[in-house]
């Protein structure tokens, strides 16, 4: 198998898997067991993401970067990377909780449309990130990280525009066009592959570049919107029902005591060795290959060698 049928399957599984996310809420919004099983994938996810930020991405950023500068611009883009979306999150467009009455009231709220954007950025960027990897074992590194990232958040946007009070219809919509975001990037990544193959300069450094990027996006999604929220999640719930029970507000159910916090701090783990193992099975073929061929050509020069003083003799 070649990278090109790397990238091939990727986009089809991509978009197979953010259909199935987002068709979930759709069909049943209210879940639990759906819920769930998402929230302990999400925090894999970030664990995945943590590690293919830190691990795969920035090392190989900075590495293909350090070739046009003494300067660390593979850690100042993944730095730019994280501070965009920080930007966008909690600057420009702060998240905020749409209350009942809003709901009630037929009127719509614009977080679902930020959220859309911020999620369409990152995995447009994460796609291009994977278009343009040269090496199977890290595509395959990519995939698992979008594939595990990108079920969930199809499902977190859909629930979100339901519980906007959006009406079906658009939900479509948005899940539409949040499905294509990645496939777009990996086509969008693999073009600018082939067009800039003839520039190994420009090819290199664009794809240090996104790399560099891609790799801040992918840190801040793992730890301000997936580690931080799925750990905190019990905290933030308490918080709400002391406020509600305050203001007589009785909507808002007694929450459990989180009894998968210490799970998804095994998958996070888990997601970040799963990330340190691929990294080190893709270097250890091509180290242990290129060793033997040391050896041949050492066994050869030698034998060379004893021809030329047999023939000497």
């Amino acid at each position: 198998m070649d990278i090109a049928t790397v990238k091939v399957i990727s986009f089809v599984v991509i978009l197979a898997i953010a259909v199935v996310g987002g068709l979930i809420p759709l069909l049943s919004a209210k879940s639990t067991n759906s819920e769930r099983f998402f929230s302990l994938g999400n925090a894999f996810a970030g664990g995945l993401f943590l590690g293919v930020g830190f691990i795969h991405l920035l090392p190989e950023g900075i590495e293909m970067l350090s070739a046009y500068s003494d300067f660390p611009w593979g850690a100042v883009i993944a730095t730019i990377g994280f501070a965009a979306l920080l930007l966008l999150d909690r600057i420009l467009f702060p998240e905020y909780q749409v209350s009942e009455s809003l709901r009630e009231s037929g009127t719509e709220t614009i977080y679902p449309y930020v959220l859309l954007a911020m999620l369409s950025i990152h995995s447009i960027v994460a796609g291009i990130a994977l278009g343009l990897e040269e090496q199977i074992a890290g595509a395959v590194t990519l995939l698992i990280g979008i594939v595990f990232h990108k079920g969930p958040a199809a499902f977190a946007l859909i629930l979100s525009t339901h519980m906007a009070g959006i009406e079906r219809s658009r939900q479509k919509v948005f899940l539409a066009f949040f499905c294509v975001m990645t496939p777009l990037g990996i086509v969008i990544g693999a073009s600018s592959s082939v067009l800039f193959a003839a520039s190994s300069g420009v090819y290199g450094a664009m794809q240090g570049i996104f790399n560099a990027f891609a790799a801040g996006t992918f840190i801040y999604i793992a730890v301000i919107d997936i580690i931080d929220k799925e750990l905190t999640t019990h905290q933030m719930e308490m918080a709400r029902y002391a406020v509600s029970a305050v203001t007589g507000d009785d909507d808002v159910p007694m929450p459990r005591q989180g009894d998968d916090r210490l799970a998804k701090f095994l998958l996070i783990v888990a997601g970040i060795v799963l990330v340190a193992f691929i990294s080190e099975w893709a270097h250890a073929p091509h180290g242990e290959h290129d060793h033997r061929d040391h050896e041949v050509e050492i066994h050869l020069d030698t034998h060379n060698d004893d021809s030329r003083e047999s023939s000497l003799a």
